[in-house]
């Protein structure tokens, strides 16, 4: 405990006796209190046990409550039975219960979910058992539980239950010393060894245990409900009893370190050093309004009450020791406050009050004559004095007493004269001097006439006002600091809000804004520039700034959700987030927060009608940010969520899906974490929920990182875990196979078709040789058969025009003979006529005619034979008539052939074009041409 007396003063009011109406005014922990609506189950709460990481379990009336530093949840068994115990088993990664005829254990599965295997179950004809206790030695293979009726040991390797010491009598009590298991059995208390009993001591009678331990020198202290306390020696033998002081009734303990955590039914909750001393406690006024049921402590060192009503925790792990000075008066808005030996005087916008620090009831009193706003306090010599709207006092012995009068905001000694002090005023800036140790006022400094707020001097004893219009403004006074002979004004790159601040650290002066500029003065250009050494050790905190301030080597900042304090120690810089945040929503206006130092490492900030206080040194001791844990991993749906296994630290997610959400456990007070993929060189992306969120997944495998952060750069180690994102079927290795059996299909069918197509092609090819062959054969076939038609046609038609001069010679003999005079002899008349008998003979004579119609028959390639077929009436003459017209001989041509006249010719033709059914249109010999062209066609053929 710190043995400063303020400190010491204000730590008396949480832990001087049992007696304070103040102790619940104040306490040094945040508490945080649990409704049976919020944590999903029973009010009452029998029994607390802590698991792993941050993993908190309850017995509670409906089942088991779990909580796992984020999230509620609970579990019920298949026969909805009600709790009254349980115990985490940390070597088999279990937790036990017991409840009404039954008892178990629950593990998580793959899913992060818990599952209940039953161990024991009571007979339904055999009295109601209820399992209140659970106790197991590490590194024991024994599990013992107990009821009132019976103490069963469960045996972990072989699974079989024993009934122990059956013998009638009650138990009492069973509880874990060390390494030892203890009960107690009426006026007995034993020391199991596996299944044997040995007996410790037989002095209890009435004296109902309800916690054991061994004290500093070996020896067992027995706690009793309300009997007081017990110390045995070796023996066995009552060496001491000492009674409890006040009337209470214990009905839980724990420890936490050396100290006892005592939960009562009667008065609250006790935290007592191993000499007695009660160093905190919690009553009705902290919310904790009735029977303190089971007592249990967390992995971090957090204290939880299981209550009749609920439960609550005290974040004992919270290193911040955090004050709250709340004045039951009503002294306004905090600005300021300062510390003298006997009095706290704290300024508001009500007044100057001031508190005793002996008188135990935290009574503030106004000082007379000081309403108004007061914006600040400062300790010269034996006096206070006060920045006050109506001007510059002092306060001493009580007196209020006026320095100067018109508005004050700020006050600053003058570096290069001592005893000298500068005040910056609603208009302008003032001279102040020390005489007889009082502050007194000197003159009005001239040339500067607007509001001044907050002024600095640098080394070189210029004063820099942040001005809100015009940026930084550097004055340089006259050796008597009665005017103003220099001004200038500076400037950085323009922020959107105009926030501007200055902070001195040591003899360096530092100007920033709320967007990251951090600046010096750099003399050689006259010119505000930037400075890399305090921009890389602020960097952590220089964003969203309030304000900013600086003592010594501490840096505060205050942002919109609490206090941050960077503390540097050579080459180590350390930051502490989020610091009064139990108290933000009690932070006076924005624009007025400040950090006020009080002593040395004692610090307050001002509230609504109170100051927060805090004592930093306990921040040294804060313990690292432990790494992150994945508790469970679901898939985000759009109608139901659903769970993924979570294997040996490996994820596997199927193809398609949208969303995967990662809930977290093992973080820090603010649930800050950031997470990225390696593999896709994400950037630290940031999450406070207690989960994060992977979206837009695609298919491979990938390593994801998650770490706590406190949102100013200091991280947890990394938690490492390995991505499977499936494929979609169609890109799976089976689809792969498939795919490659279907080119490898699909290449031998273009491959076949290939083949077949080059096999048509060179068959068609081959067939077009082919027939370009046989249509040449054809044609010189044809052409043959046409030059042997033609040499036929021509031999015909030299037999024909033969027959046709003989004809026309035998004509002109017989016209001739005729024409001999044969009046004269009878004898050569005789000899004219048989002449003309023999020419008209063979004129007439058909022997030839046949002939000539057979070679013309197959000459013309049965042109007769055809004829008669279609025209079956013709005659020979008709037959011999078509075979001259065939020949296209001429009408007197064919009557010399014919021996007929050329009408007689003319007048066949026409009987000839009757029998063949000729229209007027078709001349004879086309139509007796296309029977040739028809038989033509047909050799083509």
């Amino acid at each position: 405990m710190i043995k400063l007396y303020f400190l010491s003063f204000l730590f008396l009011w949480c832990c001087v006796n049992l007696y304070s109406n103040s102790v619940d005014n104040i306490t040094s922990k945040p508490v945080r209190f649990y409704t049976p609506s919020e944590y999903k189950s029973d009010a009452q709460v029998w029994s607390i046990s802590k698991g792993e990481y941050d993993d908190v379990y309850f017995a509670t009336n409906e089942g088991i409550v779990l909580y796992d530093g984020v999230r509620w949840e609970k579990y019920v068994t298949p026969s909805e039975c009600i709790m009254r115990s349980v115990f985490y088993d940390e070597e088999n990664k279990v937790a036990y219960s017991g409840g009404v005829n039954e008892f178990g254990y629950w593990k998580y599965d793959e899913y992060g979910n818990l599952q209940y295997t039953v161990l024991y179950e009571n007979s339904p004809s055999a009295p109601t058992q209820e399992f209140w206790k659970i106790a197991k030695v590490p590194g024991s293979r024994l599990v013992y539980f107990e009821s009132p009726l019976s103490l069963l040991v469960y045996d972990i390797v072989t699974g079989k239950i024993t009934p122990l010491a059956d013998d009638g009598m009650r138990f009492h009590f069973l509880f874990i010393v060390g390494e030892k298991v203890y009960v107690q059995q009426n006026n007995y208390l034993y020391r199991l060894d596996g299944y044997e009993k040995q007996m410790v001591t037989g002095q209890l009678e009435n004296f109902y245990l309800v916690y054991m331990s061994l004290a500093s020198d070996g020896r067992l202290r027995l706690f009793s409900s309300e009997k007081g306390t017990l110390l045995l020696d070796e023996r066995g033998k009552i060496e001491k009893h000492i009674s409890y002081e006040t009337n209470m009734r214990i009905t839980s303990m724990s420890r936490l370190g050396e100290d006892y955590l005592v939960g009562t039914g009667n008065t609250g909750f006790y935290r007592i050093d191993e000499n007695g001393t009660v160093l905190s406690k919690v009553g009705e006024q902290m919310g904790l309004k009735n029977t303190v049921l089971s007592v249990g402590v967390n992995n971090k060192g957090d204290i939880w009450l299981g209550l009749n009503g609920g439960i609550m925790m005290i974040e004992e792990s919270v290193k911040e020791e955090s004050l709250l000075l709340d004045p039951k008066e009503s002294i306004g808005y905090v600005y300021c406050a300062v510390d003298r030996e006997e009095q706290l005087y704290v300024g508001t916008n009500k007044g100057l009050f001031c508190m005793n620090k002996e008188d135990k009831q935290t009574r503030f009193v106004l000082v007379p004559e000081s309403k108004g706003q007061v914006w600040d306090l400062y300790h010269i010599g034996d006096e206070v004095v006060v920045a006050h709207n109506k001007g510059l006092f002092s306060v001493f012995n009580g007196t209020f007493r006026e320095i100067k009068h018109s508005g004050v905001y700020t006050l600053v000694p003058v570096p290069s004269r001592p005893g000298y002090y500068i005040s910056g005023n609603y208009v302008g800036l003032s001279l102040y001097e020390m005489e007889d140790g009082k502050l007194t006022f000197c003159n009005n400094i001239s040339g500067y006439d607007d509001l001044v707020q907050n002024c600095v001097f640098d080394k070189d004893g210029n004063l820099w006002i942040t001005h809100s219009r015009r940026g930084y403004m550097r004055l340089r006074f006259d050796n008597n600091y009665t005017s103003i002979v220099e001004s200038e004004i500076y400037t950085v790159p323009t922020t959107l809000s105009k926030r501007a601040f200055m902070v001195k650290v040591g003899n360096d002066l530092i100007f920033m804004n709320n967007e990251g500029g951090v600046y010096k003065y750099n003399e050689l250009n006259n010119t505000l520039q930037s400075d890399e050494y305090y921009a890389t050790l602020l960097s952590t905190i220089n964003r969203d700034i309030l304000r900013i301030q600086a003592f010594d080597d501490r840096f505060w900042q205050i942002n919109e959700d609490g206090v941050c304090l960077l503390q540097k120690n050579y080459n180590k810089v350390m930051v502490n987030a989020g610091l009064f945040a139990r108290m933000k929503d009690q932070f006076i206006p924005k624009g007025f927060r400040k950090v006020i130092q009080l002593q040395d490492s004692i610090y307050a900030i001002g509230l609504e009608n109170g100051l927060g206080i805090m004592n930093i040194t306990a921040l040294n001791g804060q313990s690292s940010m432990k790494k992150p844990h994945i508790r469970k991993a679901e898939i985000v749906g759009e109608l139901e969520n659903r769970l993924l296994s979570l294997e040996e630290g490996n994820l596997s997610i199927p193809a398609h899906i949208n969303m995967v959400r990662l809930w977290l456990t093992a973080l820090n007070r603010e649930r800050q974490v950031e997470y990225r993929i390696v593999e896709r060189g994400d950037k630290w992306e940031n999450s406070s929920g207690g989960y994060i969120q992977l979206s837009y997944l695609r298919s491979g495998d990938f390593t994801l990182e998650i770490r706590s952060t406190n949102g100013y750069g200091i991280h947890s180690e990394t938690s490492q875990v390995m991505l499977h994102i499936a494929s979609p079927w169609y890109a799976t290795t089976y689809a792969y196979i498939f795919y490659s059996l279907l080119v490898v299909v699909i290449v031998f069918l273009i491959y076949e078709v290939i083949l077949i197509q080059t096999r048509r092609k060179e068959e068609k090819i081959r067939l077009n040789e082919e027939r370009k062959r046989k249509e040449e054969m054809e044609r010189y076939q044809l052409n043959c058969l046409q030059e042997e038609l033609g040499n036929k046609n021509s031999k015909l038609m030299s037999i024909t025009m033969l027959g046709v001069q003989n004809n026309t010679f035998l004509k002109k003999i017989k016209d001739a003979v005729s024409d001999i005079d044969t009046g004269q002899s009878p004898v050569i008349k005789q000899q004219v006529q048989r002449i003309v008998k023999d020419i008209e003979r063979q004129l007439n004579d058909q022997s030839g005619w046949d002939n000539f119609a057979e070679h013309f028959n197959n000459t013309c390639n049965g042109f007769f034979d055809r004829l008669i077929e279609k025209h079956p009436k013709l005659t020979n003459s008709d037959l011999r008539l078509c075979a001259y017209i065939r020949l296209n001989l001429s009408t007197k041509e064919i009557a010399s052939l014919m021996n007929v006249s050329s009408s007689s010719v003319e007048m066949a033709k026409y009987r000839l074009r009757k029998k063949l059914e000729l229209d007027e249109s078709v001349a004879l010999p086309y139509y007796l041409t296309e029977v040739i062209a028809t038989l033509k066609s047909f050799v083509n053929d």
